[in-house]
């Protein structure tokens, strides 16, 4: 009987630093863009919501900080591949990447539910986003998601998201649990670790959660969701594993963690 032996390795002692990596994608050599680019092959007529998308895509005020159609995407395909009951978003912003979630839910074909977590205030301008929202934010992104016949897959939660996720906790509970939880709200150390420890006490054991705009050398020094990635398994009562994606055409950069105990 042969016995397999392992060949030798050299591993470096500590990881390095993102911007020492052989394969790290910053598209510093283009230009910056000025608005998200909605792709042709996603100019479905026959699909409600992709139209939706492609109308909102179209308007200034949802860039830089929703998800670019790249991103948007590859979330709707974890979704659909995840095949979530129960998700729970934070920071629905103008439902840019709600639609993605909900567009999932609805071909999964389950009755699965996004719980939509938001202060849903003002919008103002901002870098790379000369135009604003001073008001009705949250009936806004209800006429959009009942436009793109996704509503009866969405529940609205407005307020302070860490609040009312604790204060929904009992009720997502008997839901059967959160399945997939996609954090994009506070951006802060402080904000981005009190989303999570709300939602984990109800988060199943192999769920999963997202985390948007990881590099923040790249996405405007949000430091939140990249102390949480380097944290994660000091920080919370969990034990998660982790990896990172990076995203076309900003890298503002992904992070997926999956509860494993």
């Amino acid at each position: 009987m042969t016995t397999l032996q392992r060949p030798p390795v050299a591993l470096p002692k500590n990881p390095l630093p993102r911007q020492q990596y052989t394969f790290f994608p910053t598209f510093a050599d283009r230009p910056h863009p000025t608005r998200w680019e909605f792709p042709a092959y996603l100019d479905n007529p026959g699909c409600a919501w992709l139209q939706c998308l492609k109308e909102m895509y179209a308007m200034p005020i949802v860039f830089p900080a929703s998800l670019s159609p790249e991103a948007g995407l590859m979330l709707h395909s974890l979704i659909r591949n995840m095949r979530p009951r129960v998700v729970v978003e934070v920071g629905s912003f103008l439902s840019v990447s709600t639609h993605w979630i909900a567009g999932a839910l609805q071909a999964n074909g389950d009755g699965g539910v996004v719980h939509c977590f938001d202060d849903f205030g003002p919008v103002h301008k901002g870098p790379w986003r000369d135009a604003e929202m001073l008001e009705g934010r949250l009936d806004w992104v209800k006429d959009r998601l009942t436009k793109a016949g996704l509503i009866d897959h969405v529940r609205f939660h407005p307020g302070d998201s860490s609040t009312q996720i604790s204060a929904s906790r009992d009720d997502l509970a008997r839901d059967g649990g959160v399945d997939v939880a996609y954090l994009d709200g506070d951006h802060s150390v402080p904000g981005a670790c009190k989303d999570l420890w709300a939602v984990e006490p109800v988060l199943n054991t192999g769920g999963y959660v997202l985390l948007h705009d990881t590099y923040p050398e790249l996405c405007g020094s949000h430091d939140g969701p990249r102390h949480i990635l380097d944290t994660v398994n000091v920080i919370t009562r969990g034990c998660y594993e982790k990896c990172e994606l990076n995203l076309s055409p900003l890298n503002y950069g992904m992070g997926l963690l999956r509860r494993i105990g």
